[in-house]
């Protein structure tokens, strides 16, 4: 039985260009025919073969009418919902929270699996789900970062196909400055730095700034960094090529990476004198001094005494570094001192850690600066987890805080020209204005 006719305002129009395409078109056909027909533009032209014309009234209206089929064909539409994963969250257990069907979840598993490395799978990982108006699967994103997200589409025969998204991977050089307030690692946070940098600071002024004391609100540090950049966003920080540190405490360093004709890396200032000394400021990173070098009411044993080193509070398993290349002269139990390790170095020197939770090295080995000997704990005569760190001298204890240390070998002078030049352009990064 045939349909009824649609009403005149429910038919499909076409658009208002196409008709006018049309009737454009319609209009120079009429007017050639005219002309053809009165001998005036015979005389220039050959005469027009009407089948040509039928032909192109034909395209016309059949544009004209394609044109209003696509205006009244509905859009497709889609519902998409985006999710994280939570703590202790697996992949398809976020799938199923999304509604996502026990036949479908497995499809969609399999096509992930032989691309996607789900044991990386952390807190955080997002996940897009989007669906067309029947509720079947249209597109599923599983998204770990800037350059990893991979992609689960269905094919016209209703297979699923999985793909990485293409990610264009650039690294540049920036320059990054904050001015400290409470501390470097926070001041960095609150910039919207990456706040390893104060890690990797640290250690490259590890020979002249003391990050448990010398840090001051008001300081300023800079650091000149490659970066690596995802589709123009930023990814992570590569190397660190300059810092500049300004301290009301440890004055004004400046130190530049340097790779000499040899291949060998390391830190100078300006003038080319080494940054590396004998020992290092402190004997692992930066936290805070709980007790002073000094006389004091000892936690456990309730009575004035000498403390003959400096104790650094740090969560436990913290490494604990060597300040210094030496030998181990003694690694274990060490009565009140716990777990501990002594180091001989040159030129008298004895450095002693203790109250460790753990020994990572034995004695008689020989050792070299920042090697992790063991890890911060309470073993002991200790109330809490912390490190005690002593300094002795010919056998005499000695203040670690004040302690003199005489710098390494500078760039030799047949290098100073290449060192000049290459730290040349990182100096003009260090140097560089703020921008407004």
């Amino acid at each position: 039985m045939p349909s009824p006719p649609l009403p005149q305002d429910a038919r499909p129009r076409p658009r208002p260009h196409a008709l006018l395409v049309a009737a454009a078109g319609l209009a120079v056909l009429v007017a050639l025919a005219a002309l053809g027909a009165s001998g005036v533009l015979g005389r220039w032209l050959p005469p027009v073969d009407p089948a040509l014309v039928r032909q192109a009234r034909a395209a016309v209206e059949a544009r004209a009418a394609a044109e209003a089929r696509a205006v009244a064909r509905p859009p497709l539409r889609f519902t998409a919902a985006t999710r994280r994963l939570a703590a202790n969250q697996t992949v398809g257990q976020a799938l199923l929270a999304m509604g996502l069907g026990a036949e479908e979840l497995q499809a969609v598993l399999a096509a992930l699996r032989e691309h996607v490395p789900f044991r990386r799978a952390r807190p955080g990982d997002q996940i897009r789900l989007e669906r067309r108006q029947d509720g079947a699967l249209h597109r599923l994103a599983f998204r770990q970062g800037p350059a990893d997200e991979w992609t689960v589409r269905r094919a016209p025969d209703g297979s699923l196909t999985t793909a990485k998204r293409p990610v264009e991977i650039r690294t540049g050089v920036s320059r990054v400055a904050v001015v400290v307030r409470g501390s470097v690692y926070e001041s960095l946070q609150a910039a919207g730095e990456d706040p390893a940098l104060a890690v990797e600071a640290a250690d490259v002024l590890a020979w002249d700034v003391d990050f448990f004391q010398d840090v001051r609100d008001g300081d300023s540090m800079k650091v000149v960094v490659e970066k690596v950049f995802a589709d123009g966003r930023p990814l992570r920080s590569g190397a660190v090529l300059a810092v500049e540190y300004a301290g009301a405490a440890a004055g004004v360093k400046r130190l530049f990476r340097y790779t000499d004709p040899s291949g060998q890396t390391a830190w100078f200032d300006d003038d080319g004198q080494s940054a590396r000394r004998g020992f290092l400021k402190a004997p692992l990173r930066y936290l805070h001094v709980t007790s002073r070098y000094g006389n004091r009411r000892h936690p456990v044993l309730q009575y004035t005494r000498a403390h003959q080193g400096v104790d650094y509070g740090a969560p436990a398993g913290t490494p604990v570094w060597a300040v210094g290349d030496g030998m181990v002269e003694q690694a274990g139990w060490n009565g009140g001192c716990g777990k501990s390790v002594t180091l001989r170095h040159r030129n008298g020197y004895e450095t002693v850690y203790c109250h460790l939770s753990r020994v990572a090295v034995a004695a008689g080995a020989r050792v070299s600066q920042k090697q992790v000997l063991g890890a911060v704990g309470r073993s002991g005569l200790a109330t809490g987890p912390h490190l005690h760190y002593a300094v002795k001298r010919g056998g005499a204890y000695v203040n670690p805080l004040q302690l003199k240390v005489p710098r390494g070998a500078p760039v030799p002078p047949e290098w100073r020209e290449d060192f000049q030049e290459k730290i040349g352009p990182v100096r003009a990064r260090l140097d560089q204005k703020p921008v407004a």
